[in-house]
């Protein structure tokens, strides 16, 4: 089977490259955002993506977009935990395998479950790294879930 085929790979293999995405973060109990009951789907997601997602909504209602943003996308997340698929990939690390990580969530579970963060690539960043809209500079959360 694949997954056979998937695991035969990886027994040989000395170094690997993990792609994760929405499927990752879902097992944890994050929701995603696209799909029947994405965050940005229907005409309430396209208008909440357009005023939360864009620098339009958090210049001109910075207070409302913030709390809409803590609430229902980082207020998850920070409480998120790795789930096994996490660990295995870890256990997986601690057997000499080298491996790195491309991922498009913002999560950083795969951090919380022990991955270095130099091993992994967060195509579209971190919602545990801030940085300022006004001076630039960079601020990271204490918040671990």
């Amino acid at each position: 089977t694949a997954m056979e085929d998937a695991i035969g790979a990886a027994a040989k293999a000395q170094r690997i490259v993990v792609f994760t995405g929405a499927g990752m973060s879902a097992d944890s109990g994050i929701g995603t955002f696209r799909g029947a009951s994405g965050a940005w789907t229907g005409l309430f997601g396209t208008i909440a993506l357009a005023w939360g997602g864009t620098p339009l909504g958090w210049n001109w209602t910075p207070a409302f977009v913030w709390s809409r943003f803590v609430r229902d996308f980082y207020g998850p997340i920070a409480q998120a935990q790795p789930h096994a698929g996490h660990k295995a990939l870890v256990k997986l690390g601690k057997r000499g395998k080298s491996i790195k990580y491309i991922t498009m969530n913002v999560d950083g579970l795969h951090q919380a479950s022990g991955v270095p963060d130099q091993d992994v690539a967060e195509v579209h960043g971190s919602v545990r790294k801030f940085r300022c809209i006004k001076c630039g500079l960079p601020m990271e959360t204490t918040t671990t879930g």
